[in-house]
């Protein structure tokens, strides 16, 4: 798509216009011109490719990729000069960061304008050939242009609806995925997974029907409701990406399943590994065999699964006729694993497409919300509208909505209705309706402001039906350059904006987001990730590749590898114009990676002089390439690389890298360079360091993770160690001591942007909630014992009130608090989600007084010493969920409960004389939680 390469070079030459008067020189008005000129193209290539994707005009898509095949010129142009430039300062000392990688400006215009008398000489050069390229681009731009005329390739504008960077959205929040017209599918299902006295033993359900017809949405709304979460003690959800392995499809089921049955008291991690990947000589299938045994549980498979696949599967599986159930969600194809079930087997539930009645019916909630409606004098006109573009295909529905939900009634309306209505009629259209749903993508698509059409393409580059996490996706946002500045917010702030325009227009799906508001997970479904992959592959935005050869590795600029067969994938190849390579490797394990490219050590990339990220996961590798720091433009570093033992010394030389997330060996710390904390662009790093006594100015940093205040000894340090990164919003740290504490309170006193906070060691001081600069803090996460010499104090009662008025979410583990502590966190007005568990509390009697933790919404209690629980009726009345984990001496549960009109979920883990308490027939607690619509008990 040419619009987004003219797009990423007008960015960059915006930024080297910004540059000129210390750079560039003369050299700054060829720049301008080609500015000038790539600007007038901009407004003519939109419609351009829209038409060359509508594939009714051969000259109009040559023309289109000649312009685009020009800007990736202009493109290479100039990061070549960038890249000469900034491997000649490193030559003649020290250079500031390039514009755009997120440095404070002043100085970095500032260190230009000293640098500048050292290079005027050795610029002369680099000059000349910028002037001479660019010159060179401006008449192939021109000769493009005069063909345009030749050609007779017309200007269409673009129509009155399509989209600006200033649309106003609907609310992205409020997408509840609506099973419109699925009534009798989710009684059927529903049916079929508690039937328990019919078919006692584990059968086989299936959801089968077309793609996109929403068989995901049913399946996940029963999954998902009371009925089912109390039926089974276990439940597990699968998506099979294509080509996946045996093995990998159980390791999911058993993470699964291991991090619903145990917690490890140490630290409060999920123990998702359950032991049998850290150890590579136990069995995955038995690991998983002995894990079911014994309790009844239900599997989601959704995908199409082979049979060989299957009968692995089902052979991992106990059937000890207590009503477990396997649901597979699939195609027609899919529909063959049901002759080889192997046991007792349910008629599949075929979905077909919705009715007019239902398809305006989904329409509607999609766009007005669930209560809201079309103007009266307007709906008979869209009622049949809407039919006869979507032909009550559940994905164009959304889709359709997703478009109109933004724009005014009825003018816009009317022209997108008569643009797809139009296009319905010609005689390309098959009538199954499935070029009317890719049409229906390519308009949703085409109204995306030019900033978005880069981001939903990036998606193309992540695996196909797997949740994203939106956090990573928002950095490599970030670092590909996709995200606008915007005064008074942060770069992520924006990308998260842009991330829930995508969802409002209903391009992306929403999976979770935290009490705060932030998108955490996002999804793509399966129809819009192959039209993203097909278009960003046309435009040669992104190649994707599984398990063959790069075949142009000379013109490749970005590349997805996801590999999920335990096959090799080649890229022994020089990849010169790389700006980007994003993997996703098949991993066997902490024992054993898998072994998915032959060049281990990177080597491939040598050649790639442009990279600007570079985001591998589950590829063996132990260490990286020194030459590593010549590659001065690179933005994102992220190697989750489960054997990774060292990060080269010329890391520091990075001079623009922005985000560094490397994952090493478990427990190790990897070693990095004092040099590496003065790079001042960096904004991310996750990464198991040891901290120096004092970072560089790091006031671009945001986030810091995974390190250890080694250096922070307050007999050797004097000042702040971090009062130079005052812009940090999270922060994590392990390993601390008492010998930290001082500097540790020093640093949090300086951090008055905090919302994130993780602190674990062997002491802990107390002063985390009485530092009066925390008051954005929202997530608080304490590790360790905590010293409570102030516990007493009546005032730090009322005073935390103000002093932490945003805390939202805090767990503690092994801090060894009293009673007097927690009624002073019952005073928190904001904390909705408390996590107390082992060692967090020193007693044996626990009390809730009357009106404390007034806005807790889920509480978790760990504590194996605990033997009896108060709670005042006043108190927790808005608790929705309660988990109780191993409190063996618990002797009853609080008679409180029972007054809690919102709880919804109650929990048990390992209590199996609760349990027995709370049973319908004669337990002596069951009229406590009798009114409670899910109780699980797991043991």
């Amino acid at each position: 798509m040419a619009e987004t390469a003219i797009t990423t070079v007008l960015a960059k030459v915006a930024e080297l216009v910004a540059w000129e008067a210390a750079v560039l020189l003369e050299v700054g008005d060829d720049v301008r011109l080609l500015r000038d000129k790539l600007e007038w193209l901009h407004t003519f290539i939109r419609d351009a490719d829209r038409r060359r994707r509508l594939r009714d005009d051969e000259f109009v898509a040559v023309w289109v990729r000649q312009t685009r095949d020009v800007a990736f010129e202009a493109e290479d142009a100039l990061d070549d000069f960038l890249h000469r430039a900034g491997r000649r300062r490193r030559r003649r000392g020290p250079a500031p960061p390039l514009p755009g990688t997120g440095a404070r400006c002043s100085g970095w215009r500032w260190s230009w304008r000293r640098w500048r008398p050292r290079c005027a000489g050795l610029q002369v050069a680099l000059r000349h050939d910028l002037s001479a390229r660019v010159r060179q681009i401006r008449k192939r731009l021109d000769e493009i242009s005069a063909n345009r005329a030749a050609y007779h390739i017309e200007h269409a504008a673009s129509p009155a609806w399509a989209a600006s960077s200033a649309t106003t959205l609907a609310a992205w929040d409020d997408l509840e995925e609506y099973t419109v017209g699925f009534g009798k599918y989710s009684d059927m299902l529903r049916e079929q997974l508690l039937d328990v006295d019919t078919v006692p033993g584990r059968a086989l359900v299936s959801i089968v029907g077309e793609s996109s017809i929403g068989k995901t949405t049913l399946a996940r709304k029963v999954y998902q409701s009371p009925e089912v979460r109390n039926h089974f003690a276990i439940r597990t959800w699968t998506v099979l990406p294509p080509n996946s392995r045996p093995a990998d499809v159980l390791r999911d089921i058993h993470r699964q399943a291991t991090s619903q049955l145990r917690r490890s008291p140490s630290n409060g991690q999920n123990a998702e590994d359950g032991g049998c990947d850290a150890k590579g000589g136990k069995d995955i299938s038995n690991s998983l065999f002995r894990n079911m045994t014994g309790r009844r549980y239900l599997v989601i498979v959704d995908g199409s699964i082979a049979v060989a696949d299957w009968n692995s599967l089902r052979a991992s599986l106990p059937d000890e006729g207590n009503g477990s159930r396997v649901l597979l969600v699939t195609d027609a194809a899919g529909l063959e694993v049901v002759g080889y079930a192997g046991g007792p087997t349910y008629d599949p539930i075929e979905l077909t497409r919705l009715s007019p009645e239902n398809t305006y019916e989904l329409f509607r909630r999609r766009v007005f919300g669930l209560r809201g409606d079309c103007p009266g004098r307007y709906k008979s006109r869209y009622y049949q509208d809407v039919f006869r573009i979507t032909r009550g295909l559940p994905l164009s529905i959304v889709v359709l909505a997703g478009v109109l939900r933004s724009k005014e009634l009825p003018a816009e309306w009317d022209q997108v209705m008569a643009q797809l209505l139009a296009a319905k009629d010609q005689p390309q259209h098959c009538k199954s309706g499935s070029g009317g749903a890719r049409r229906i993508m390519s308009l949703a698509f085409d109204d995306l402001p030019h900033h978005l059409k880069s981001c939903f393409l990036y998606f193309a580059a992540m695996p196909e039906s797997a949740p994203v996490d939106a956090a990573r996706l928002v950095r490599l946002w970030v670092a590909e350059g996709f995200v606008r500045p915007r005064r008074g917010s942060t770069m992520e702030e924006v990308g998260q904006g842009y991330l829930k325009e995508l969802i409002s227009r209903c391009m992306v799906q929403l999976v979770d987001k935290d009490e705060f508001g932030t998108v955490t997970a996002v999804v793509v479904h399966d129809r819009l990730h192959a039209f993203a992959q097909e278009e960003a592959q046309e435009a040669c935005f992104v190649e994707s590749h599984d398990s063959t050869d790069v075949l142009a590795p000379a013109t490749v600029r970005r590349l997805a590898v996801q590999n999920t067969t335990d096959r090799h994938v080649h890229l022994g190849n020089a990849l010169p114009k790389l700006r980007t390579i994003v993997c996703d490797f098949a991993n066997g394990g902490a024992a054993k990676p898998s072994v998915c490219i032959h060049s281990t050590d990177l080597g491939f990339l040598h050649a790639s002089k442009f990279l600007r990220v570079i985001d591998i996961h589950g590829l063996e590798l132990k260490k990286l390439p020194d030459e590593l720091g010549s590659m001065i433009h690179i933005r994102y570093l992220g190697l989750q690389c489960g054997q990774l033992e060292r990060l080269p010394s010329t890391i520091s030389k990075l001079v623009n890298l922005q985000s560094l997330i490397p994952k090493g060996r478990s427990g190790g710390v990897l070693g990095v360079t004092a040099a590496f904390w003065t790079i001042p662009t960096l904004r991310h790093v996750v990464a198991p360091f040891a901290l120096p006594r004092c970072l560089g100015d790091l006031y671009s940093l945001q986030t810091l993770h995974g390190v250890q205040p080694r250096g922070w000894d307050t007999r050797a340090i004097a000042g702040n160690p971090l009062g130079r990164a005052t812009n940090l919003r999270s922060l994590e740290l392990s390993g601390l001591t008492a010998a930290n504490a001082g500097a540790l309170v020093t640093a949090l006193e300086s951090l008055d942007l905090l919302v994130h906070l993780v602190l674990q060691g062997e002491s802990l001081p107390p002063a985390v909630f009485t530092v009066a600069s925390l008051r954005r803090l929202q997530s608080l996460r304490l590790v360790g014992a905590m010293d409570e010499e102030d516990d007493a104090d009546a005032g730090d009662e009322v005073a935390v009130r103000y002093i932490r008025p945003n805390l939202t979410r805090l767990s503690m583990w092994g801090t060894m608090v009293g009673q007097g502590f927690v009624d002073m966190l019952g005073e928190l007005p904001s904390l909705a989600e408390l996590t107390l568990m082992w060692g967090a509390y020193e007693g044996e009697r626990l009390e809730f007084g009357d009106g404390a933790f007034r806005s807790l919404q889920k509480l978790r209690l760990g504590l194996p010493d605990l033997e009896e629980w108060a709670v005042s009726a006043g108190s927790m009345a808005a608790l929705v969920r309660l988990t109780l984990l191993r409190c063996a001496k618990m002797e009853m549960l609080p008679e409180a409960l029972g007054g809690m009109k919102e709880l919804e979920e109650v929990v048990l883990y390992s209590m199996p004389k609760m349990v027995g308490r709370i049973k319908e027939d004669g337990g002596q607690d069951h009229h406590k939680i009798k009114h409670v619509p899910v109780i699980q008990t797991i043991w």
